[in-house]
């Protein structure tokens, strides 16, 4: 029986992830075509090569599985051995690098634009979030004494004598980032016109051949100057950073950055300023009089590379911040997670009488009133009423949701994120009856909610829930010892080192606000930001339920409840952004009811989150 339970399931995986998911990926991109502007890449040539060095990856990789392995690619049904062969030596997820080519080598076949810039990214996100929200993590506890090291890799944090594969296989990681980001810009560029010319504008000139050929060189030798794998991976990691934060605003504000291209060259190849600075600060670590010797080069190469930009000043100001943001990512990291082991330590409670405040309270409070407020703000003083009342509502729901979940005689009184997200559909309908439009709400409040949700976040790390499992690397883990902390009443890992989590889903929000603001200045409609904010809070959320170490979280078949509902919310997601709406005129702009709803939402939501009766045992009574 269990043998045919397996055989069963074994034919459903493989429908599902062969068939079910590839057809929905074309439905998917076939019913949002009519919102992408940007333009759709259409080579017969070049996407067919994608597709067959796709599928060939894909097969080989799958057959190394089978010989090697003796299973099948299948996360629920995984093979019994360990395999580094083959593909493997080359990839860590040759499958889903195979995949990857093959979808957008589809796209492109077909020319559909949003296939490239939609379908494909977020896709390949979701293998992302599948091998960090899972596979990685079982591999590490099937195998534990495996370590799967392949070409294609970041060296090692050690401080061994980097190798000419090393070095080499270095670059084979940056340079296609770099080809790859300079190929979309340039192909995205055919279509924007320079809107900004600023005063600062030199008279030099330099053929853009010799100034590609020259940066491509100073790029291409900057790792033979880096001795040991811990400098080279910094240099790897800081460059790659660089390129995928250009990417990320080249996507989202091609207008504003193709100030940033230059005049004369329209090279894939051309090393960015950004990363000039970063290669040169690489070699200032190593050896100071060859430092001074790359300065002068890379001096010669920014100033010109700035006198045929189309805005030096904006050029100037971009480069800095990518440079800046890339290079000391480190510092970066190490003061968030200083910074959140700080907050999460400071409790603070004042009691009187039977009442109890405690400050964590605030913090829900202030992010509530964030997202009343700037909502108000988008949406106009006609909707801000029923922005309370939604706000009133998605708080009731999260209470709800976790006492269902959760609730027990230590947790009187929790809070759920996805019981808010339940409660936005019975937002929906109080609008709806109100008389306005229900895609507009859901608009504004996608757009709103991730940077309100950054700053409940930091009520999740006073109080200690939604915190990490433990983990032995000091530079990653914080620790709790406050005794109010879920971290120590309920988890009892008081002074352990455990993963932020909380911090994890701070970062991650910050980039979906990012998006979802892109996307609503570029006016796309309510159904297509609510969509794009399920599946990337799911996406986000799946990973991150990876690292919690929450005792009270179920777990069914391997995944953690909410990682099953963040695979439903990723879905539930997709349909949304297929949902033909018109965008509608709506009157944007500072309004004196958002701000007083605000000041409201942030009482009620202050006094649900951060004020209770510790003396009582009534449910709903206390918060600890």
């Amino acid at each position: 029986m269990k043998k045919k339970s397996q055989i069963f399931g074994k034919l459903m995986y493989s429908v599902t992830f062969l068939i079910l998911i590839p057809i929905g990926l074309w439905y998917w991109a076939f019913n949002t075509e009519y919102l992408i502007t940007y333009p759709a890449l259409q080579s017969n040539i070049f996407g067919g090569i994608l597709i067959i060095v796709g599928t060939i990856l894909m097969a080989w990789a799958m057959l190394v599985l089978k010989q090697f392995g003796k299973g099948l690619p299948m996360n629920a049904y995984p093979p019994a051995y360990f395999v580094s062969k083959g593909p493997y030596r080359l990839f860590r997820h040759p499958i889903y690098w195979g995949f990857a080519f093959l979808l957008i080598g589809f796209f492109i076949y077909k020319g559909s634009a949003s296939g490239l810039w939609l379908v494909s990214p977020i896709t390949i996100l979701a293998m992302i979030a599948l091998v960090y929200g899972y596979e990685k993590h079982d591999l590490e506890k099937r195998f534990p004494d495996k370590k799967l090291l392949s070409f294609f890799d970041i060296p090692e944090n050690i401080n061994d004598f980097s190798s000419f594969i090393d070095r080499f296989s270095s670059l084979s990681l940056i340079i296609p980032i770099l080809i790859i980001t300079n190929f979309v810009i340039v192909f995205l560029d055919g279509n924007l016109s320079p809107k900004i010319e600023d005063s600062f504008q030199l008279s030099l000139k330099f053929d853009s051949f010799f100034l590609t050929i020259f940066s491509l060189i100073y790029l291409l030798i900057i790792p033979l100057f880096l001795k040991r794998k811990v400098d080279l991976r910094i240099w790897v990691i800081s460059s790659m950073l660089s390129l995928f934060f250009y990417l990320f605003l080249v996507l989202l504000f091609p207008e504003i950055i193709s100030q940033y291209h230059l005049l004369q060259s329209s090279s894939i190849l051309t090393v960015p300023i950004f990363l000039i600075f970063i290669s040169l600060k690489s070699i200032y670590s190593q050896s100071k009089p060859m430092a001074l010797l790359f300065s002068i080069f890379a001096l010669i190469l920014i100033v010109f590379q700035f006198s045929n930009s189309r805005s030096a000043i904006q050029h100037i100001i971009l480069s800095i911040i990518i440079f800046l943001f890339s290079s000391y990512y480190l510092s970066i990291w190490s003061f968030l997670k200083n910074f959140s082991e700080k907050l999460a330590n400071s409790w603070k409670e004042w009691i009187i009488g039977d009442i109890r405040i405690i400050n964590h309270g605030f913090y829900a409070g202030l992010g509530s009133a964030f997202v009343i407020l700037i909502a108000g703000f988008l949406a106009g003083s006609e909707y801000t009423l029923a922005l309370l009342i939604g706000g009133f509502l998605l708080t009731i729901s999260a209470a709800l949701w976790a006492q269902i979940i959760e609730g027990s005689e230590k947790l009187k009184r929790p809070f759920g994120y996805y019981g808010s997200v339940v409660g936005v559909f019975f937002g929906s309908i109080v609008v709806f009856l109100m008389g306005l439009n229900v895609w507009v709400v859901l608009g504004v409040i996608s757009v709103s909610m991730p940077w309100g949700q950054a700053i409940g976040r930091l009520r999740c790390l006073v109080n200690g829930c939604c915190h990490g499992c433990q983990t032995n690397n000091s530079e990653i883990g914080i620790r709790f010892f406050h005794p109010r902390s879920r971290v120590s009443n309920i988890s009892g890992l008081k002074g352990e080192l455990i993963h932020p989590t909380q911090l994890y889903s701070v970062l991650w929000l910050f980039i979906i606000g990012i998006v979802l603001f892109s996307l609503w200045i570029h006016h796309f409609p309510g159904s297509f930001l609510f969509g794009m904010y399920l599946i990337l809070t799911g996406l986000g959320r799946f990973v991150e339920e990876a690292f919690r170490g929450e005792v009270q979280t179920p777990v069914f078949k391997k995944l953690r409840l909410y990682q099953w509902v963040a695979i439903v919310s990723i879905f539930v997601g997709i349909l949304m952004t297929t949902i033909k709406v018109e965008v509608i005129e709506i009157h944007s702009g500072f309004n004196w009811p958002s701000v007083w709803y605000a000041i409201i939402i942030f009482a009620f939501v202050t006094f649900s989150m951060g004020v209770d009766f510790p003396n009582s045992n009534a449910r709903f009574s206390r918060l600890v």
